[in-house]
């Protein structure tokens, strides 16, 4: 209906048109009952500026930059990354896995959204929480062997297990710095 009556009006250079309710009807392909109900229902929400005639309904579409709501960018609140909760519903693992470009935060094994498990850097029973600082992607296997373990001595047993090189290990140490500092923020 809003796009039948923006094309009678400001679409043909018009700021008022005067249509009768059986020409909306028809080009619609409903009844003039449903036409009267939509039409009202569009003004109610205000929409349309509407007045009845003898000729027909009067309308005057409104676009929304007429409108005094707020705009899409005033309604979203912005989130304050420190009170997500990163581990639940899985709900922010595509940040998760961007942070890493796509690895395992332990081992550095490619991961993707289908393969990633989530995982407490410090183990919930440890005091560990659900931040952004605390919740990292990783590959299963680093899930599994890490389960509730220091993630230091976690990142040293794969170095002496030869999965990582000095250079990764190194890295790996920092980056857990790094996480607990919170510098390590996923885009949301």
């Amino acid at each position: 209906m809003y796009g039948y009556l923006l094309n009678q009006t400001r679409v043909r250079g018009l700021e008022y048109s005067t249509i009768p309710l059986s020409h909306i009807s028809k080009a619609l392909s409903c009844s003039d009952w449903q036409s009267r109900k939509t039409i009202r229902q569009l003004a109610d929400k205000g929409c349309i500026e509407l007045e009845q005639t003898r000729k027909g309904h009067s309308v005057k579409i409104l676009l929304p930059s007429d409108l005094s709501i707020a705009s899409p960018k005033e309604e979203i609140r912005e989130l304050n990354i420190a009170e997500l909760d990163f581990f639940q519903n899985r709900e922010y693992i595509h940040a998760l896995i961007k942070r890493k470009q796509g690895s395992c935060f332990y081992c550095l094994s490619g991961i993707s959204l289908e393969n990633c498990e989530l995982d407490h850097v410090v183990p919930q029973l440890k005091g560990g929480d659900n931040s952004y600082k605390n919740i990292v992607a990783t590959c299963h296997k680093c899930n599994t062997r890490k389960q509730a373990s220091d993630a230091y001595d976690f990142i040293r047993h794969l170095y002496r297990k030869e999965m990582l090189s000095e250079s990764e290990f190194e890295e790996r140490m920092l980056a857990l710095e790094a996480l607990g500092k919170g510098e390590l923020k996923p885009e949301l």
